[in-house]
């Protein structure tokens, strides 16, 4: 995980870009052009501790290039900072952000990950709804570059059954509640988001948007949903084997995540 390594004092000029972003905004955004890059950095990622959403205000200041930079120099834990304020709604960062960094960046979120052990599957649907509204190809991205345990425990309890399932056509040598034609399709990778049954109509949503940008990936995601049953507790596992190898114990880094998390209305 990256860390915050080119961090510089704050000028004059940095705090008058945050009291112009109040009342002026074609001044803020000539202001913070202005600024070292290095104090660029320093400023979003000072913000992000006081304001998350302020920092995302700075970069949009910019032109995406420049902010992507910006982003780029971050460290994980201001870009989880901003990106977890916004992680109940659309992410309006993120089309400046790597896709690779964003499993660093999950791998923070002690809610996803909680002390218990398990992947928050809540968390998990909140942060794939924030993805929604990116481009197909940028979801694409997004999707292959972060666990795929982490997605399954989404929408593994949303998933009802199969819309054509009797009891009559249960597979009894799977071990799934699922009929036998089913299968047969998942196995041959022509299944389709219409023949699963869920609780909502935003998670038929999500999972068409993801057969439709990789009906491949789409296979796969319902073949370990169906056919896991520790889902929760092995990406949790892995996403604390990661934290360990990369930095070490990471308890009390991210404190603030649970103050800055907005549910989703129902």
């Amino acid at each position: 995980m990256e860390q915050d390594t080119r961090l510089v004092p704050i000028s004059e000029n940095g705090e008058r870009v945050l009291d112009l972003m109040k009342t002026d905004r074609r001044q803020a955004s000539q202001l913070m052009q202005a600024l070292s890059r290095d104090e660029q950095v320093s400023l979003v990622s000072h913000q992000a501790t006081r304001n998350p959403k302020g920092a995302q205000e700075l970069l949009f200041l910019l032109d995406d290039d420049e902010g992507r930079e910006i982003v780029q120099d971050l460290g994980d834990r201001p870009l989880f900072r901003i990106m977890k304020s916004q992680s109940s709604t659309h992410i309006g960062v993120l089309s400046l952000v790597n896709p690779e960094r964003l499993q660093a960046v999950l791998d923070l979120d002690q809610e996803l990950f909680s002390t218990k052990g398990v992947t928050d599957p809540q968390t998990a649907y909140h942060w794939l709804v924030s993805f929604l509204e990116e481009h197909d190809e940028v979801f694409g991205r997004i999707l292959k570059s972060i666990d795929l345990k982490v997605v399954a425990s989404a929408f593994q309890d949303k998933i009802v059954r199969p819309t054509s399932a009797s009891p009559d056509e249960v597979e009894e040598e799977t071990g799934t509640p699922f009929p036998a034609d089913f299968l047969v399709k998942l196995d041959g990778g022509e299944l389709k988001p219409d023949d699963l049954e869920v609780t909502d109509e935003e998670t038929l949503d999500v999972l068409t948007k993801i057969h439709m940008v990789d009906h491949e990936y789409f296979n796969e995601l319902v073949s370990l949903m169906i056919r896991e049953e520790d889902l929760k507790t092995r990406a949790a596992e892995e996403a604390l084997d990661r934290i360990h190898q990369q930095v070490g114990d990471m308890s009390g880094v991210t404190e603030e995540a649970e103050a800055m998390f907005i549910p989703l209305e129902e």
